[in-house]
């Protein structure tokens, strides 16, 4: 038999289950709508490396006093440790061209160093020392 409070309990539950669908719709709108283009569009413009499929990869920084990265550019999979080596401890390696909700700030100085990237998108990293021109590398992370 239904009683006043279970209708309006279930119209309750209703109204809440239906709130808590509809605020799923709008997060993924807020998402799309918020500036974050991850820029994946552009991987067939630069034929990247494709070391998806590692947890981790390492990169180097001047390979035989050549202002370059190797490998890039590099397509790697979300959450994949890139760690970064250079033989110079006066360089630093900065993002050049990074996008939110990223955090990453770079290094400075030191041998090497290491970074795990949570968000899909196009990364263009750089690198700087007194002894080696300026150098920049593109990574595209992806997700598995």
């Amino acid at each position: 038999m239904w009683t006043r409070r279970t209708v309006v309990g279930a119209a309750c539950a209703t109204a809440l289950l239906a709130g808590c669908l509809e605020g799923d719709e709008d997060e993924a709108d807020e998402e799309e709508d918020n500036g974050y283009d991850p820029k994946l569009d552009e991987i067939d413009d630069y034929d990247p490396v494709d070391r998806t499929g590692e947890s981790e990869i390492e990169i180097q920084i001047s390979p035989g006093s050549e202002p370059a990265f190797d490998p890039d550019p590099v397509m790697v999979d979300s959450n994949t440790e890139v760690t970064w080596r250079w033989s110079d401890s006066a360089g630093e390696i900065e993002p050049v061209e990074m996008h939110s909700p990223c955090q990453w700030s770079g290094s400075d100085g030191g041998t090497s160093h290491s970074w795990t990237f949570p968000f899909e998108g196009k990364y263009v990293i750089g690198y700087s020392s007194p002894d080696v021109e300026e150098v920049t590398g593109t990574m595209f992370v992806v997700d598995p």
